[in-house]
């Protein structure tokens, strides 16, 4: 999956592009915003990954590697 960084890249510029478009006196967010909304994504998908954990280990009875817990 080689070039994805580009495309990304190229995707958010655009979209930059766009909304200055639209909306010419619209501003861009600053530095601590951008921060702060980065914080609270990774926040959230940490969360998400420990609950997934939480609920696989709920409904998994079998040792690691085996397929049955008689196995």
């Amino acid at each position: 999956m080689k070039g994805y960084k580009t495309i990304a890249f190229n995707i958010l510029m655009s979209v930059i592009a766009i909304v200055s478009l639209w909306n010419p006196d619209a501003e861009l967010p600053d530095a601590a915003t951008v921060q702060s909304g980065l914080d609270a994504t990774e926040t959230a998908i940490v969360s998400v990954w420990g609950i997934g954990n939480l609920i696989l280990r709920a409904v998994t009875n079998s040792p690691i590697f085996k397929s049955s817990p008689d196995a």
